[in-house]
C-alpha cells in the first residue's frame, strides 16, 4: 500500500507544491502509525519504512526541482533554510513512527509472555564457535531481543555436548529458561566447532534437528594471539596456560608453527580434498587431548573443522558470521542474524554506539529523546548510558596487548592457503589475506 501511493505521487509530482506535500507527508506518517498500532500487526519487514523514506526523499527532491521553474521560485529561495528544516523534521517523524511501532511490538511480546504458558524446551539457536572471535558479544547483544532467552550460567555457555551428551535431552533442557512458542532458547559454546569429539555435530543434529546454527569466524592470526592471551590470563594452570606463561608469543609461534606444519604434511594426503581428508580432521581434533596448547593454532584451520558440520547442516539452518565485520558494523550483523532466525527486527543498528574511549560498539536502545537535536549528549552522559562488554574483552584489538609484526606475519603466512580454501568452500570472501 505504501509503495503504491508513493509510485502514484512520483508520477504526478508536478501537481503538488511543497506546502501541500509536507502536509500530506505528516498526515501519511501519522495515519499509518495509528493503523499499525490499532491492528497490532507484526512488522514482517521493518526495512519497508526505510525504503519508503528513500522514495519520499527522492520525491521531495523532485518537488523542489519543479518548484524552481514555477512562480514559487522566489519563495523557495527565500525560505530555503526553512525547507531544509522541514526535510529534517520529516525524517525524524519517520524514525519516531518506526520507534513507536517497535515499542508496540515489544509490548505485544511481553503481553503474550504473561498470558501464555511457558515450559523448558531444547534450544532453537546454538552458537558453536569460534573461540575468541566475538561469540560473547554476539550472544550478549542478541539477548537484548525480547524473543531470545539464554541460560544464566557461564555467559550462555552450557558445554553440554562436550561434557554431558550422554545424559540426554532432559539434562540439556534444564539449562534453559522457560520459553513459549514465540521465544527462542539460545546457547553458545565456542569449543563445539573444533571439539575433540568427532561425533559432536552428529549428536547435536539428532537431539535438536531443527536448531539454527551460528558459526562466528574471524582472522585466525588475531584469533590465535587472543587465545594465547586468554589462556595465560584466565587459565594459567591449564596445559595451554602453562605454556603461554613459559613462552612469549613470539617464542610460541617459532616453536609450534613448524611443528604444526610438519604434522599437517605427515597427515594430509595431497591427492584428496579437504572434505575427504578425514585423517587430518581427526588428527586436529585429537590434538586437544595430546597437545592442548597446539589448539591455540589449529582452531584457526577452519577449512578442516567445517567439514563435519557441513555433513549434517545445510545452508538454510547454518549461518557463518564474520567476526571482523561484527567489530566494525555490530548493529548491521545483529540485524542480519535476526533475519536468519526469522524473528522481527527489534534490535537495530541504530541501537549501537561507539564507546568514546574504546572505540568498540556498545548497546544503547534508541529512543525519541535521542532524536532531540536541542541537546547534545556529552561523553560522560554517553558512558553511563551504554551497555558494553566486559573490560577484558577486546584486549588484543584495542592495543592493550601487543605481538611483534614478525610473529603475526609468520602465523599469517601459515594460515594463508587454509584461508583461501575456506573462502572457496563457503563462497564468501573475508579480508584476512
Amino acid at each position: 500500500m505504501i509503495m503504491s501511493i508513493l509510485v502514484i505521487l512520483l508520477k504526478n509530482e508536478e501537481t503538488y507544491v511543497v506546502e501541500s506535500m509536507s502536509q500530506f507527508a505528516n498526515s501519511f506518517v501519522e495515519n499509518h502509525a495509528r493503523y499499525q498500532h490499532n491492528k497490532k500487526q507484526e512488522i514482517k519487514n521493518s526495512s519497508t519504512y526505510w525504503k519508503s523514506q528513500k522514495i519520499l526523499m527522492k520525491l521531495a527532491g523532485k518537488i523542489h526541482s519543479t518548484a524552481t521553474s514555477t512562480a514559487m521560485q522566489d519563495k523557495f529561495e527565500d525560505n530555503q533554510s526553512a525547507t531544509e528544516t522541514t526535510y529534517d523534521a520529516y525524517s525524524e517523524a519517520l524514525i519516531k513512527t518506526r520507534l513507536r511501532e517497535r515499542e508496540a511490538k515489544i509490548e505485544e511480546i511481553y503481553h503474550f509472555r504473561k498470558t501464555h504458558f511457558s515450559l523448558k524446551h531444547l534450544p532453537k539457536v546454538i552458537g558453536i564457535g569460534v573461540k575468541k572471535c566475538g561469540t560473547g558479544g554476539l550472544i550478549t547483544f542478541l539477548a537484548k531481543h525480547p524473543l531470545i532467552r539464554i541460560p544464566k550460567i557461564h555467559s550462555g555457555e552450557t558445554f553440554f555436548f562436550t561434557e554431558k551428551p550422554k545424559t540426554g535431552p532432559y539434562t540439556y533442557r534444564s539449562y534453559f529458561p522457560p520459553t513459549n512458542k514465540m521465544e527462542l532458547g539460545m546457547e553458545k559454546t565456542p569449543i563445539y566447532f573444533d571439539s575433540s569429539n568427532i561425533n559432536l555435530a552428529s549428536t547435536m543434529k539428532k537431539m535438536v534437528p531443527k536448531a539454527k546454527i551460528l558459526l562466528m569466524v574471524c582472522d585466525p592470526t588475531m584469533r590465535s594471539f587472543s587465545d594465547y592471551i586468554h589462556e595465560g590470563d584466565q587459565h594459567p594452570d591449564s596445559l595451554a596456560g602453562i605454556v603461554t606463561k613459559q613462552n612469549t608469543f613470539e617464542e610460541f609461534i617459532d616453536k609450534y608453527v613448524p611443528k604444526m606444519q610438519l604434522l599437517l604434511q605427515q597427515s594430509h594426503d595431497n591427492h584428496t580434498s579437504y572434505a575427504d581428508d578425514y585423517k587430518t580432521q581427526i588428527m586436529l581434533r585429537g590434538l586437544r587431548k595430546t597437545i592442548p596448547e597446539a589448539t591455540l593454532i589449529t582452531t584457526g584451520l577452519y577449512i578442516y573443522h567445517i567439514q563435519t558440520w557441513k555433513t549434517f547442516y545445510d545452508k538454510s539452518n547454518f549461518l557463518i558470521v564474520d567476526g571482523e565485520e561484527f567489530i566494525k558494523n555490530t548493529g548491521a550483523v545483529i540485524e542480519q542474524i535476526q533475519e536468519f532466525l526469522g524473528i522481527p527486527k527489534l534490535v537495530w543498528k541504530e541501537d549501537f554506539v561507539k564507546h568514546p574511549d574504546t572505540g568498540f560498539y556498545c548497546y544503547r536502545k534508541l529512543t525519541e529523546k535521542h532524536l532531540n537535536g536541542s541537546h547534545v549528549e556529552t561523553d560522560d552522559e554517553l558512558r553511563t548510558s551504554l551497555k558494553c562488554l566486559q573490560k577484558n574483552k577486546g584486549r588484543t584489538r584495542n592495543g592493550a596487548k601487543h605481538a611483534s609484526p614478525e610473529a603475526l606475519e609468520e602465523l599469517s603466512q601459515f594460515y594463508k592457503p587454509y584461508n583461501k580454501a575456506f573462502y572457496q568452500e563457503t563462497g564468501k570472501t573475508y579480508n584476512w589475506l
